[in-house]
C-alpha cells in the first residue's frame, strides 16, 4: 500500500535541520554526526523483553509488576474486571495518546529526526517525544503532567540517555498497568549496527513500584519508509444502548 508524508511530518521535519538520513550521506549544510549516534530513519519494534514475567488467570494473561500494596490493589481489581468481562479501556479507544512508558516498547513505526541540540522520535500513531540536548529539565514547579513528559538527553559515548520526568497524564504501561505522576523513566538508545536500534528503558516510581522496571526493545530500520496518516476518532457513541452502529456507504 502506498503511504505519503502528512503535513505534521513534514512540519515537525522542517523545524529541525534536515536530518542526516540513514545509509546517505549528509546534507552539505550539515555536519555528519559520527559513527552510530546517527539515529535517523524508520523504525519498527521486532521485539521486546517485557517489564516483568507473566501469568495468567481464569483466562486472563498478565505481567506481575513489583507494585507497592495500594497500587497492587488497583491492579488486582483490574484484572478481575476483565476476567469479569469488564476490561479497562486502553488509552487507543478513547483517543488519548498511549503516553511514554509504553511508546518505545509496542508495536508500530518511529521515525526518528535529530540535530545538534534535539532528538525527536514520531510514532506513526501520532505519539511525540522531543529530547533536548542543550539543556536540563524544567523547574518543577513550571511541569505539569503530560503523556511525554519534559525529556532532555546526553551521549555516553554511542548511547543517548534520555531522562524523563513531568509524567502522568496517561499513565499506562501496557493498557492495564499504570504508574504515578511520581515516575521519572531513563531510556538509553543505542544503534547496534546498520539495521539495528536498541531500546531499554527504565521506570523507576517510588509511589507505585517497590524497586525500579526494565524492559528492551528491538527496532529494525525500515528503509525507504513513508510514514502514513493516522487519525483516531471516538466512537463510543456507536456502543451505547440503542446506539446506530450501521454505516450507510452512499453512491
Amino acid at each position: 500500500m502506498s503511504k505519503f508524508r502528512t503535513p505534521a511530518t513534514l512540519a515537525l521535519a522542517a523545524s529541525l535541520l534536515t536530518p542526516v538520513r540513514a545509509g546517505a550521506a549528509p546534507a552539505p549544510d550539515v555536519a555528519a554526526i559520527p559513527g552510530n549516534r546517527n539515529l535517523t530513519g524508520s523504525w519498527e519494534m521486532v521485539r521486546q523483553t517485557g517489564f516483568g514475567p507473566k501469568q495468567t488467570r481464569e483466562g486472563v494473561t498478565y505481567v506481575v509488576y513489583p507494585y507497592t500494596p495500594e497500587f497492587q490493589k488497583d491492579y488486582e481489581h483490574r484484572i478481575q474486571e476483565e476476567i469479569e468481562g469488564r476490561p479497562v479501556q486502553p488509552a487507543g479507544s478513547t483517543c488519548l495518546p498511549s503516553g511514554l512508558g509504553r511508546m518505545m516498547t509496542v508495536s508500530g513505526v518511529i521515525e526518528i529526526f535529530q540535530s545538534a541540540d534535539q532528538v525527536v522520535a514520531h510514532k506513526e500513531n501520532q505519539a511525540l517525544m522531543r529530547v533536548f540536548l542543550n539543556r536540563g529539565h524544567l523547574p518543577a514547579d513550571e511541569l505539569d503532567p503530560t503523556f511525554y513528559g519534559d525529556s532532555v538527553g546526553h551521549w555516553e559515548g554511542d548511547v543517548l540517555v534520555v531522562d524523563t520526568i513531568g509524567l502522568g497524564a496517561q499513565p499506562y504501561i501496557d493498557g492495564r498497568a499504570i504508574y504515578s505522576e511520581q515516575a521519572h523513566i531513563m531510556q538509553r538508545i543505542r544503534r547496534i549496527d546498520e539495521e539495528t536500534l536498541e531500546v531499554t528503558i527504565t521506570i523507576e516510581d517510588p509511589k507505585a513500584f517497590t524497586r525500579p522496571i526494565t524492559s528492551t526493545a528491538t527496532h529494525k530500520l525500515l528503509r525507504n519508509y513513508e510514514m502514513g496518516e493516522y487519525y483516531c476518532t471516538n466512537e463510543r457513541h456507536r456502543f451505547a444502548p440503542g446506539a446506530d452502529q450501521s454505516v450507510v456507504l452512499k453512491p
